[in-house]
């Protein structure tokens, strides 16, 4: 690997706990042995973070723990290559936040028919974020068709949102996830959070049997016209 720019280097954080920076590597790179990221803010002193190369992608992955991060601090970062300084990145952590995703989630039937879906802020009560303004997007489809998604954006705080049934087609098995993105801290949207799976029973409604008794009785009315109609027209030929 040459001395030339590191491809696709990002930092991220929770903003609670972790400082997270990936960059991309040929296929052969073995980042704990080959790569060191060393970081340091004007408080304190240089520290070393040993990277891992990340699953299923050609990225080495290196997370920095902190107890706590402070608004407007800002990290130096240098990355070395089998001992070589290659380049150097400043990051303000509050300027690339990437929440965590919501957990928990649960989803019930209500009385009217539509799902209450659930969750819970993936953040204790004591963190920055327990006061902050956040909105939510919400994905939901049909199992069965994976590529039509339903998106509904919740642009309010809360912890809870309601499915419509008229959003969804009877008898099929749906699943659901959300994301979140804190307003003050735009910069990325969490992840999507674990899916929840509801079922959608195809329960015949007062709406349903008006919807196939309309027809039906056009149909009945229209076939009871024709007979009389034959009946009427024997019934004339045969006393002519």
């Amino acid at each position: 690997m040459t001395a030339e720019p590191i491809q696709e280097f990002v930092c991220f954080t929770d903003y609670d706990k972790e400082l997270v920076c990936h960059w991309k590597v040929p296929a052969q790179i073995n980042c704990s042995k080959e790569f060191l990221l060393c970081y340091s803010t004007e408080t304190s002193v240089v520290n070393v973070c040993v990277p891992e190369n990340r699953k299923d992608s050609l990225m080495c992955i290196c997370t920095i723990y902190q107890d706590y991060f402070v608004a407007g601090l800002t990290y130096v970062l240098a990355l070395q290559f089998n001992g070589t300084h290659m380049w150097n990145y400043n990051v303000t952590p509050a300027l690339v936040v990437k929440p965590r995703a919501p957990k928990n989630l649960t989803i019930k039937k209500t009385e009217n028919g539509n799902f209450n879906l659930s969750w819970e802020e993936n953040y204790s009560h004591s963190s920055v974020f327990s006061r902050q303004p956040v909105i939510y997007e919400l994905k939901y489809w049909r199992k069965q068709h994976p590529t039509e998604v339903s998106v509904k954006a919740i642009n309010y705080r809360t912890k809870s949102f309601e499915i419509t049934a008229s959003s969804l087609k009877k008898g099929y098995d749906y699943v659901a996830s959300l994301r979140c993105n804190y307003t003050d801290y735009p910069a990325y949207w969490s992840e999507w959070s674990e899916e929840v799976e509801f079922h959608y029973d195809y329960q015949v409604t007062a709406e349903d049997i008006l919807q196939m008794a309309v027809p039906v009785s056009c149909i009945l009315i229209m076939a009871g016209s024709v007979i009389c109609y034959f009946c009427f027209t024997k019934y004339v030929s045969y006393w002519l």
